[in-house]
């Protein structure tokens, strides 16, 4: 969603506080972006992060990839009663950590208090509020055939980590979830990208699936190029799971003109949230709107995900 200057934040039911902000002076070329989602992680308190972190990076990546800055954001926590008072301390102090990383202030938080077993321990909901920049929107249509797909991390790290804690197979000692606030790696490429999403449930599959048939155009991608650490890959297929369906927390995939790649690569190869960006495909000018994959021995398909094959609730 997007509002122009002038909106009317009352009509929806925000507090003062982020009625304030939101009504605060902006240039009068640009305008608001707000993203929101609700966010249910199990387990929400995990080995390198928890739901609040997840939380505030999720509403965060996915304003930025709209072409906004990031600014504020507001938060409902609904916590079941009986949560140790440790583990509250532990999420607020999450989500501190996570806004400062990515240089957003907390406008407003409300919380709500269910009977013991109602909701899993903690569920949030964040609202991302950011000002549109002043370049083009890196929008779907813009992509065109030769841009290459370019991923900024490795995939499946995140879900990988939650499906070793809930099954207890050991591997979340050796693959941290990458939950990250990416808006300012975003932000060193945006220049020369088309377009950009983030990589969340359904993984980097479901993201190409949606552009290819949102464009029209097929992609190509070679799967020997993804970028998937061996113990990810290890944990994942313990629950029958490739790493292409895998969620994401702190990986984007980009839409790159060919003339371009290198100077993207080399821009997010120097920041540390992107050290092991890698081509892994190509946009072609077949209209079929599908998304084909090359393995390693060279042979094309076309792949489809069985209903169900995807676990749930991996963010």
């Amino acid at each position: 969603m997007t509002y122009a200057r002038g909106w009317d934040a009352a009509q929806v039911g925000f507090g003062p506080g982020v009625r304030a902000l939101i009504e605060e002076e902006l240039p009068p070329d640009r305008s608001l972006v707000v993203r929101t989602g609700t966010y249910v992680v199990d387990p929400p308190f995990f080995g390198n992060g928890d739901i609040g972190r997840v939380a505030v990076c999720g509403a965060v990546n996915e304003l930025a990839v709209t072409g906004a800055e990031p600014r504020h954001i507001a938060l409902g926590i609904v916590l079941e009663a009986g949560l140790p008072l440790e583990l509250v301390h532990r999420l607020t102090a999450s989500v501190r950590t996570a806004a400062a990383e990515a240089a957003v202030s907390i406008a407003a938080v409300d919380t709500q208090v269910v009977r013991a077993g109602e909701a899993d321990r903690v569920y949030v909901t964040t609202t991302a509020f950011g000002v549109r920049g002043d370049g083009p929107s890196p929008e779907l249509h813009s992509v065109r055939p030769g841009d290459r797909i370019v991923v900024t991390g490795p995939l499946g790290s995140h879900a990988a980590h939650l499906v070793s804690l809930r099954d207890g197979l050991g591997y979340e000692h050796h693959v941290p979830s990458d939950c990250a606030p990416l808006a300012g790696l975003l932000r060193t490429v945006r220049a020369d990208v088309r377009h950009a999403r983030t990589v969340v449930a359904g993984g980097l599959a479901e993201v190409l699936r949606q552009a290819a048939a949102g464009r029209g155009l097929t992609l190509r991608v070679d799967e020997s190029a993804l970028p998937v650490r061996h113990e990810a890959r290890v944990a994942l297929g313990a629950r029958g799971l490739a790493p292409l369906d895998a969620a994401c927390a702190g990986c984007l995939c980009l839409f790159v003109p060919p003339e371009h790649t290198g100077r993207v690569l080399a821009a997010l190869h120097a920041h540390p949230r992107g050290r092991l960006a890698a081509v892994v495909g190509e946009v072609t000018a077949d209209p079929m709107g599908e998304v084909e994959f090359r393995s390693p021995d060279g042979r094309l398909r076309t792949r489809t995900v069985p209903a169900g094959s995807v676990p749930e609730r991996l963010l």
